[in-house]
Formats: C-alpha cells, sequence, structure tokens
C-alpha cells in the first residue's frame, strides 16, 4: 500500500510540474511526503525482513524436532523388537527344557515299569531316583523362571505339570503357591483363592499354609467379602501367632474392622 502512495505523490508533483502551478513551497511539501512514504516504506520491509527470520528458524527447529522424535522412536521401536526377540529365544529354551525333563522322566518311568525281581533295591534303582528328584527340581526351577520372567501362562502350566508327577514332592506346597500366585496376578482371583486353599487341604503342615490363608483373606476383601476376609485373617492370627503373617493379618483386620 505504501508504494501505489509514493506512486501517487511522484504523479502529482509532476502534475504541478508540467502546469507550471507548483510554487517553492509546495514542491518543498512533496519533497517531504514522498521522503516520509519511502522511510515508511523501508521500515515495513525492514519489519517484513526480520518477521520472515523468525519464521524460517521457526520452521528450522521444528524440523530439527521432528526428525529427533522420529529417531527416538525409531530407537525405541529397535530396542522393543530385539526385547521381543530375546524374549522369545529366552520361551523357547525354557520350552526345551521342560521337554527335555519330561523325555527324562518319561525315561524313568519305563524304566520303573519293567520288570525286576527281589525286594533289595539294586544301585541302579537308587540312582533313578536321584535323578528323578533332580529332574524335578529342574522343572519346579524353569517354572520359577517363567514366573519371576513375567510368563505366568507358561509358567502356571509348567507347576501343573509338576504337582501332575510330583504330587507328594517336597516343593509340591512352594509349587501350588506360585501357582496360586500367579493365577492372583491375572485377576482370577476366585481360581487363586481355590489354588491357595489347597495348600492347607493338602499340605496342612507346610511353612507356607498361613501365607496362604493371609492372600485368602486379602482376596476376599478386594471382593467385597468382608466376613470370609476376617474369618481367615483372624485363623491365621489364631493358628499360626508366631508366623510372619499373623503381624500383617491383625493389622488389615484392624483396618477392616
Amino acid at each position: 500500500m505504501t508504494i501505489p502512495r509514493l506512486g501517487a505523490a511522484a504523479l502529482a508533483a509532476a502534475l504541478f510540474i508540467s502546469t507550471g502551478c507548483a510554487t517553492k513551497g509546495d514542491l518543498r511539501n512533496l519533497r517531504f511526503e514522498m521522503r516520509g512514504l519511502t522511510a515508511r516504506q523501508d521500515s515495513i520491509l525492514v519489519v517484513l525482513a526480520r518477521q520472515n527470520a523468525v519464521t524460517q528458524d521457526t520452521l528450522r527447529r521444528q524440523t530439527d524436532q521432528l526428525f529427533e522424535i522420529r529417531g527416538d522412536v525409531t530407537r525405541q521401536l529397535r530396542r522393543i523388537l530385539d526385547e521381543l526377540v530375546t524374549l522369545r529365544e529366552l520361551t523357547g529354551q525354557n520350552q526345551r527344557t521342560i521337554a527335555a525333563v519330561r523325555d527324562q522322566l518319561e525315561g524313568l518311568r519305563r524304566v520303573a515299569a519293567a520288570p525286576g525281581g527281589g525286594f533289595m533295591r539294586e544301585p541302579d534303582e537308587l540312582s533313578g531316583e536321584v535323578a528323578a528328584s533332580g529332574a524335578a527340581e529342574a522343572m519346579y526351577n524353569a517354572a520359577v523362571d517363567q514366573q519371576q520372567r513375567g510368563s505366568l501362562t507358561t509358567a502356571q502350566r509348567a507347576f501343573e505339570d509338576f504337582l501332575r508327577q510330583y504330587p507328594n514332592h517336597v516343593l509340591a506346597p512352594e509349587a501350588r503357591f506360585y501357582l496360586a500366585d500367579g493365577l492372583e496376578r491375572q485377576d482370577r482371583l476366585q481360581d487363586a483363592i481355590a489354588a491357595f486353599s489347597q495348600i492347607a487341604e493338602l499340605h496342612p503342615t507346610a511353612p507356607r499354609v498361613p501365607d496362604a490363608f493371609y492372600r485368602v483373606g486379602l482376596m476376599h476383601q478386594l471382593l467385597g467379602n468382608r466376613q470370609e476376609a476376617v474369618r481367615f485373617l483372624e485363623r491365621v492370627v489364631n493358628t499360626y501367632p508366631d508366623s510372619p503373617a499373623a503381624a500383617l493379618a491383625r493389622e488389615r483386620v484392624q483396618e477392616i474392622r
């Protein structure tokens, strides 16, 4: 808009001069106006140039930030893919370990089923029992490893296989506790309650019994079964007063009431 005004002033000056009607004062005023218009035009151009520079800097910064974000996302995706590959490898290794243990157990069962005579236990029989005990511990440890890694479904199957093959093993109460814990972590509270309760039913003298009752009480509280929660927690306090779970159960009962 400033350029047309400047052109109009120049045109007016030319008309004044051509008609011979312009005075010296008029010419001086026109020159002042033209200088003012030129100065304003220069100021506007300077402002526009500054705004253009700021815009270019802003665009450059945003472009750099976009590239950085893309790089971060790419690195995160690559790390996630690497972790998935590692998890698959670990899962495959554990599954192979469990399969190997099963094969060993199957071979031991076939050996035990073979006909033999006498009542005395041969050295091979004793070594077979030792091997079976080692296989049971290996199977249990593989299941615990899966549980600690967060592979709850795989761990659940492994513990169930262990309990089917070794229902009376010294590690059976611990296996049942881990199994119930995994069910609770999957929000299968009713199944977890049943699994924890089986520990007291099948292994009444196991050290895990008070802990199992305490966990049952907590889950009943989560489900809104206040009376059942208090009943199991008080059972821990009254029946196992010296257990670590008793102090926790006593505090929980006070909170509920």
